[in-house]
């Protein structure tokens, strides 16, 4: 492996710090260039950038930026820029900006916005705050305090709004 700076540890195999200070590379072929504090533990994963205290511990994950305390921790995960706080714990879910964002459904997605919590499989939330959509296949693309969890639900936007019902639309879209 290879270390450069201050203070960083490596002992992944062929693993690499490259940057930062307190930074960890653990996995296999993982590494971390730049931060604070932050750790790359799956193997093949990668911390890059970012602020400090950022987490890359699943298989081929990675978090790319950001302010700090962001984890990717599902296999083939992501994390990419965005404010603080955001998981990506579903495997092959991502995060991709905002703050206080939980990816954890299997290939769940967050675009923005803040606390929102994509849990479904396949589910999106692509902005807004507090928003969740938990049903397989449902989204959210913004507002405040919407809640998409039937399967294959949506919600395009509003305060407060729910779809319960599997294929469920707010506002309703009327057929032609």
């Amino acid at each position: 492996g290879f270390v450069a700076s201050f203070e960083n540890i490596i002992n992944g195999e062929y693993a690499i710090v490259s940057g930062g200070f307190r930074n960890t590379a653990s996995g296999l072929l993982s590494s971390v260039s730049g931060g604070l504090n932050s750790t790359a533990s799956g193997d093949y994963s990668t911390v890059s950038g970012g602020g400090g205290g950022n987490i890359a511990s699943g298989f081929v994950s990675s978090v790319s930026g950001g302010t700090s305390g962001s984890t990717a921790s599902g296999d083939h995960s992501t994390v990419s820029g965005g404010g603080s706080l955001n998981i990506a714990s579903g495997h092959w879910s991502s995060v991709s900006g905002g703050s206080g964002n939980i990816a954890s459904g299997e290939y769940g997605s967050i675009s923005g916005g803040g606390g929102g919590t994509a849990s479904g499989r396949h589910s999106s939330i692509n902005g807004g705050a507090h928003n969740t959509a938990s049903g397989d296949y449902s989204s959210v693309s913004g507002g405040e305090r919407n809640t998409a969890s039937g399967d294959y639900s949506s919600i395009l936007g509003g305060y407060s709004e729910e779809a319960t019902d599997q294929y469920q639309t707010i506002p309703s879209i009327p057929n032609p």
